[in-house]
């Protein structure tokens, strides 16, 4: 029982993790992708290597343990920026491996509850993204649009703008976690790719005019007597605010 596990970081890598883990019955002291800052003399760091191969022979158990919500929750639980999420994953999948599917609708237990906060946590971020996105015309031919949200959720609002915008090629940058979603409209096919920040966007200048048209329309439109800063920020949280061109001041 316990020890400290290391993994690469991705889902196949955790999915390879719980296939070694999770028939044992082993729960982790801790599972990251770095090492701890204090490691214990008496316990060393298993550092566990992706195997594709094993994961596609786990996997048919762990949909037979899983209902499809279950995985899914697994899924956003994955995404989430949490420092013990991994951790959090595999006391709901020893669970499951105890008492099956019933497990998903046990929201009180102190092994799914957890989880299921914080898969709630990062669905309702990505459903609000998809209302907070605003693609900017660059020198290129292209469209750029930047967040930068709590959670990795870019490949959660994947579909949505994939559909949506198939006709045309755009990055979504979130800078938060240095990651970007390409469209290809050829192809139509989305690819998520380490992507880092390098300054401002070129914008064409038919972009600035219309950003700058925007910016005067919401301006006219305001009535200060009517100003709620309070409902504004319910509604717009802060945090998102320098990536609207409706809240950002004009060059």
């Amino acid at each position: 029982m316990g020890g400290v596990y290391r993994y690469d970081g991705s889902f196949a890598g955790l999915l390879t993790l719980l296939a070694r883990l999770l028939p044992k019955r082993i729960l982790p002291d801790a599972i990251g992708t770095d090492p701890p800052p204090q490691q214990n003399l008496f316990a060393g760091v298993t550092t566990v290597e992706t195997d594709q191969e094993l994961v596609e022979e786990f996997w048919p158990e762990l949909t037979r343990r899983l209902t499809p919500s279950s995985l899914h929750l697994v899924r956003l639980a994955f995404l989430a920026n949490h420092p013990e999420r991994e951790l959090l994953i595999c006391r709901y999948c020893l669970l499951a491996w105890e008492v099956g599917r019933k497990a998903g609708g046990m929201l009180a237990h102190p092994q799914v509850a957890p989880l299921w906060k914080l898969g709630q946590q990062v669905g309702r971020e990505a459903h609000r993204y998809l209302g907070f996105v605003r693609f900017q015309e660059v020198a290129g031919g292209f469209y750029y649009a930047a967040i930068s949200p709590d959670h990795r959720i870019l490949s959660l609002i994947a579909p949505h703008f994939a559909a949506r915008f198939s006709d045309q090629q755009w990055v979504i940058h979130d800078l938060t976690h240095g990651e970007g979603l390409v469209h290809d409209r050829q192809r139509r096919e989305w690819l998520l790719l380490p992507m880092e920040s390098s300054g401002e966007p070129d914008l064409t200048p038919a972009e600035e005019r219309f950003q700058e048209l925007w910016r005067s329309y919401f301006t006219t439109l305001a009535i200060a007597e009517r100003e709620n800063l309070r409902l504004q920020q319910s509604k717009v949280p802060l945090k998102v605010r320098p990536w609207l061109v409706e809240f950002a001041r004009g060059g």
